[in-house]
């Protein structure tokens, strides 16, 4: 019996692995896509604008919602990491393992959820854009300012990709002028 149970267990963890293998890919994919459509029409909040710099302004903007991407990526990476370490150890429990392997899936969900998001709210005009989802709400960055229309459009876009309410969306606006 405790044999049959053990490889549940390993059959398990294998699907997970998998499953996040196939999410972290995925997100790359749709990382790689958002970072070669770029938006150039802000700027930096508190930028001194000279006279013809309107191209450095325009490399400013992308390189603000690229290094969005690329510290959520990173925070991402550092905790696959932390996890791929304490399943590496031998002297885990059973619900140690669960726990961990709770927290790998839930990790490779919310990556597919900000990657979905993104696309939805690109679909729907937004040219930068970046959705940060946690255990308790959804951070939409979006480009601009915003209004009505399109609180109501990043809201209902999140709320189609999580089961979070619209108390939990919070949406700031990078007004880089």
């Amino acid at each position: 019996m405790k044999k049959a149970k053990r490889g549940k267990t390993q059959i398990a963890l294998a699907v997970m692995v998998v499953a996040l293998a196939a999410a972290v890919g995925l997100n790359m994919k749709y990382s790689a896509e958002q970072e070669k459509v770029g938006d150039t029409s802000s700027k930096y909040l508190g930028q001194a604008e000279y006279v013809n710099a309107e191209v450095q302004n325009q490399t400013a903007e992308k390189d603000y919602f690229k290094q969005l991407r690329a510290d959520r990526k990173n925070a991402r990476e550092e905790a696959l990491d932390i996890l791929e370490e304490t399943l590496s150890r031998t002297n885990l429990t059973d619900e140690e393992k669960k726990t961990a392997l709770e927290k790998t899936n839930a990790l490779a969900l919310a990556s597919d959820r900000e990657a979905a998001i993104e696309t939805v709210l690109k679909a729907k005009g937004f040219t930068n854009v970046v959705a940060i989802v946690g255990e308790k709400d959804v951070n939409v960055v979006i480009e601009g300012t915003s209004d009505a229309v399109k609180i109501a459009q990043i809201q209902d876009a999140v709320m189609a990709q999580t089961p979070f309410s619209s108390a939990d969306i919070k949406i700031i606006s990078a007004a880089l002028e």
